[in-house]
């Protein structure tokens, strides 16, 4: 049991110093259980495979956030699990943004149609971070106002100023790309 404790600390300190061969121990360690989690949530195994990939990449990114408290995987099967719902969100606000393409926008002379995933991701993170950030937890997590008041340490007010300017600032942005 002693052994399996150091050889998981070991993985994680390479993890933590981007050491590719211990990122693919990792990797290759919770492959499958990950693997078959993103297979529930994602109807095609391409897709699955890719929100994986992202995941962990997400993982490694976050490797230093695991205080050796709990298990490695669930540590591991949460991050995913964010990475998946967030994907998963992403794609019903563009779905919804697709549904939007007949419809007549009166205030503005463009049309959702050309946004795709990417290019709205790319304009989120063009905004302001602390902008971006309220936006995200409001639009892709669901957050509401008291929520990310609380997380952000700001106020109700700031929660949905940030809010408001995002969407401004993404309807100019949208405007331009058009």
């Amino acid at each position: 049991m002693q052994q399996k404790k150091r050889s998981h600390i070991e993985l994680i300190a390479g993890c933590v110093d981007n050491d590719r061969k211990a990122q693919e121990q990792l990797y290759k360690l919770h492959f499958k259980a990950m693997f078959q989690m993103c297979l529930y949530y994602c109807k095609e195994e391409q897709d699955a495979l890719e929100v994986l990939n992202t995941g962990f990449l997400r993982v490694f990114q976050k490797i230093q956030l695991y205080k050796n408290e709990g298990s490695l995987e669930g540590w591991i099967r949460k991050v995913i699990y964010h990475v998946i719902m967030s994907e998963l969100k992403l794609k019903k606000l563009v779905n919804k943004t697709e549904s939007i393409e007949n419809q007549e926008i009166e205030q503005h002379d463009f049309t959702l149609e050309k946004i795709f995933k990417e290019d709205l991701l790319d304009m989120v993170r063009r905004l302001p971070p602390a902008t971006a950030h309220a936006f995200l937890l409001f639009a892709n997590e669901g957050y509401s106002h008291i929520e990310i008041a609380e997380k952000l340490n700001i106020s109700v007010g700031t929660s949905k100023w940030h809010i408001s300017n995002a969407r401004e600032l993404l309807k100019k942005q949208i405007a331009n790309e058009s």
